[in-house]
């Protein structure tokens, strides 16, 4: 089993992956009939960082916006007839520090979007060690920020597998009815990894197009299992 902060080398910092008002994003769109909210970390949205040689402003490693996991499960959502109003928001910093306070303070739009789904697929930057329990009261407290009374969740474990966490948050699922995309068996595959396209290691282990794939299949299954729950 690997240790939660040996799993990046020369690993992509938590902290500054968006710029201030930036950790938030919404794509509107007119007469939407369906509201997702995508909470995440540098999978889910990193700016640019020339820095570590990553100049995208979309789900880390993706070769395009269109390509990473956000983008390939609304588009499958729309595919099914859905008009989908979306929002992206980069918790790293929450999940490094656990301050809840700032939490609640930054992201108060995200908070009031109030989503259909709400998409967790976050807890590599946590720095668990032994600690992954403790955090899991944290990762309650940010559900029950960013979801309304009405709101179905969807959470997934980790793209870089660390079985105290991933257990935790599993558990965590199925205690509360939220539905749940395994995800940890992902990132032991270099396949699924932009391992050759990046010259800094802790962007080349992200998701590749392929693992953006693979990961979009799985949470765009679980959405719909939320949905077929009722919205």
């Amino acid at each position: 089993m690997k240790l939660c902060d040996d799993l990046i080398k020369n690993d992509v910092p938590a902290m500054g992956q968006l710029a201030g008002s930036e950790n938030i994003a919404f794509c509107l769109r007119d007469k939407a009939d369906l509201k997702i909210l995508f909470v995440g970390n540098s999978i889910t949205r990193h700016g640019p960082a020339a820095q570590i040689g990553w100049h995208g402003d979309w789900g880390m490693a993706a070769s395009s916006a269109e390509n990473d996991y956000v983008h390939r499960v609304v588009r499958a959502l729309e595919q099914d007839g859905h008009r989908v109003s979306y929002g992206l928001v980069n918790v790293s910093e929450w999940e490094q520090s656990w301050n809840d306070a700032a939490l609640f303070s930054k992201y108060t739009a995200a908070r009031d979007f109030a989503p259909d789904i709400l998409v967790m697929r976050l807890g590599e930057n946590a720095k668990l060690m032994d600690r992954a329990q403790e955090f899991m009261l944290h990762y309650r407290t940010a559900i029950a920020y960013f979801a309304s009374k009405s709101t179905r969740v969807v959470l997934t474990d980790l793209f870089w597998q660390y079985e105290p966490f991933d257990t935790a948050v599993c558990a965590l699922a199925e205690r509360n009815g939220y539905d749940f995309a395994p995800l940890h068996d992902l990132g032991e595959r270099e396949e699924m990894k932009a391992l050759g396209k990046f010259e800094h290691a802790g962007v080349a282990v992200h998701p590749s197009d392929e693992g953006m794939r693979a990961i979009a299949e799985r949470i765009y299954a679980a959405v719909v299992a939320a949905m077929e729950k009722g919205v």
